[in-house]
């Protein structure tokens, strides 16, 4: 069972199942959360592969594990059954365009990045829900949940090369 903490409340991830724990003063409260939707079930997938290392070209079943940006991205679709182009430039077509505003946003839908702000898609994240999105990072040697937030320091230097976002689910 994994635990992921996004503003305030701890999400506890095993099988098929999620349950949150909702802070309160004195005592936690419990909800069993019914089967995710199909967005929510990939970004679950991406998550459980927090802190395995990055591979460049690796989808995680390649001999010694890992994964590249699009190798998570693909691999996370993949085991809901969709299907999803291998590569991040490719990746970037697939789907829906959705407004490029944090309010839009949805667990599940694919961040588009580029390596200078404006560039061409080089990069691509899975958007978890409050304002955080995994990926996998050669900057960070591996798979990482990170701040989409233009106030946030590092969050702030993926928001200037967010080029945009498909809705694949």
């Amino acid at each position: 069972m994994q635990t992921y903490m996004i503003r305030g409340l701890a999400l506890l991830v095993a099988g098929a199942q999620a349950v949150v724990l909702v802070a309160a003063r004195d005592s936690a409260r419990r909800a069993v959360v019914e089967p995710p939707t199909p967005g929510v079930a990939v970004a679950r997938e991406a998550l459980a592969a927090v802190g395995t290392p990055y591979r460049w070209g690796a989808t995680g079943a390649d001999a010694g594990g890992g994964f590249d940006c699009s190798g998570l991205i693909w691999r996370s679709f993949a085991a809901q059954g969709i299907w999803l182009p291998r590569v991040s430039y490719e990746q970037a077509r697939a789907g829906v365009a959705i407004p490029r505003k944090p309010v839009a946003l949805e667990p599940g839908d694919l961040l588009t990045f580029s390596r200078v702000p404006g560039g061409p898609v080089q990069h691509v994240g899975l958007y978890i829900g409050g304002g955080n999105f995994v990926h996998s990072s050669g900057w960070d040697r591996g798979v990482v949940v990170s701040s989409l937030a233009p106030g946030d320091p590092k969050g702030r230097w993926w928001w200037r090369r967010w080029v945009g976002v498909r809705r694949v689910t």
